[in-house]
């Protein structure tokens, strides 16, 4: 796509993003777009999903009879709270995850129900977090507690694992390329991205290896660093080490789950990475969080590009948390501290900002994961709102976007 066609009048990102109303579908509320006129938009605003009750299903005579005899208003049906992750194929099954529930949350639109994955996985799921996944419908979560990556088939039940404790120190995030047969797994403490085969065996590590996991302790430590945003969370400054961990004797290690000796800011070397997309060419794209920067890389792991920079203006980052890529290859990048989307090109040229700080339509709050399915619709872990924030790209072509199917 040419570039010219997606440069606007950028507002700085800090306040900021204009979202233009446009006539809504049915005569509805009108819907948030992006850019304002008079430039032909490309991003609209679709709904938010943030309960059970909007897949249509009602509850049951029963279930209210009892609510009213106990004398609560609380809805028997499953809210979401606090997200931290969210992948689909497309909007009839959308898969969340958050942190705090030891299960994957199915929103399953064709049964009209909210199903929990994860019962049948050995040995449980305490705390998943990053989603991957790929065009047969297999499901991979990054399984923070366990070390683990978990896959899932396309009805939700476990298939198999990969990693373990002696590979992985505390995974993120998962991105999958089936095409090539590489799964990479975001390791925050590592400050690697580990390649694994389609059987599970690692067969490379993007960033420093000055230290390994031969030099930890045996058993895992989990402190209060864990109730914080994963993956090094926004509290963690410049070369301090992440809260609720001891001090190690290591000069150069600051406490003893975190290998900081890998800790980099050059070429191929990340500071906590966070996030991970595999685009359709099999560029492997990673939030590299505490570098304030997007990393590009080829199927063979060789460094292409970056982009990004801390900073408040257009094109900079203060808390990047989520990278997705759709059809045409622009990638999608949620920041944390902005509350808003920036999308980019190939090259890593800023093209537009999408929504700003709030509850409303067209806002987030603390946005997280995000995902782009098939159909160039956009999911956003919208944390603090307690809800997917749900958007549509319009093509190029100028196709009219999908009838809105959630509400605000």
């Amino acid at each position: 796509m040419p570039y010219r066609n997606w440069v606007f009048a950028l507002p700085l990102i800090v306040g900021l993003t204009a979202a233009a109303p446009v006539a809504a579908q049915r005569g509805e509320t009108p819907l948030p777009v992006w850019p304002p006129a008079p430039d032909a938009e490309r991003i609209r605003w679709v709904g938010a999903l943030s309960s059970e009750r909007q897949l249509g299903r009602k509850e049951s005579f029963f279930a209210r009879l009892k609510r009213s005899i106990a004398g609560t208003r609380v809805s028997g049906m499953y809210a979401i709270s606090r997200p931290y992750d969210v992948f689909a194929l497309d909007s009839n099954r959308i898969y969340i995850s958050d942190g705090l529930t030891p299960a994957i949350i199915l929103f399953d639109r064709a049964s009209r129900q909210v199903h929990f994955l994860g019962e049948d996985v050995p040995g449980g799921l305490a705390k998943p977090m990053g989603l991957g996944g790929d065009a047969g419908g297999q499901l991979y979560v990054a399984d923070q507690v366990g070390r683990r990556v978990l896959v899932l088939d396309e009805r939700g039940r476990f298939v198999r694992t990969f990693g373990g404790r002696d590979l992985l120190l505390n995974p993120v995030d998962v991105a999958a390329d089936v095409e090539a047969g590489r799964y990479y797994v975001v390791d925050s403490y590592l400050h690697q991205v580990v390649v694994f085969d389609s059987a599970g065996e690692v067969v490379g590590r993007i960033g420093r290896t000055a230290a390994d996991l031969s030099q930890q302790p045996p058993e895992p430590f989990f402190g209060t660093h864990q109730e914080i945003t994963p993956g090094g969370g926004s509290e963690i400054a410049p070369d301090a080490s992440p809260p609720g961990h001891p001090g190690g004797s290591h000069p150069h290690r600051a406490q003893t789950r975190d290998l900081l000796d890998n800790r980099g800011n050059g070429n191929a070397e990340f500071r906590y990475p966070v996030a991970a997309t595999v685009s359709a060419d099999g560029t492997l794209w990673v939030v590299d969080q505490l570098n304030f920067r997007i990393q590009a890389f080829d199927r063979q792991g060789n460094f292409l590009r970056s982009f990004g920079q801390l900073g408040s203006t257009p094109g900079s980052f203060a808390r990047p948390k989520g990278i997705s890529v759709d059809s045409e290859g622009h990638v999608y990048v949620s920041d944390a501290a902005f509350n808003n989307l920036q999308v980019f090109d190939t090259e890593g040229r800023l093209l537009l900002t999408v929504c700003s700080g709030g509850p409303k339509a067209g806002e987030l709050q603390l946005p997280m994961g995000l995902a782009v399915d098939r159909n160039d619709r956009i999911y956003v872990a919208d944390r603090y709102n307690n809800r997917i924030a749900t958007l549509q790209y319009l093509a190029e072509s100028g196709q009219a976007p999908p009838p809105a199917d959630t509400k605000p």
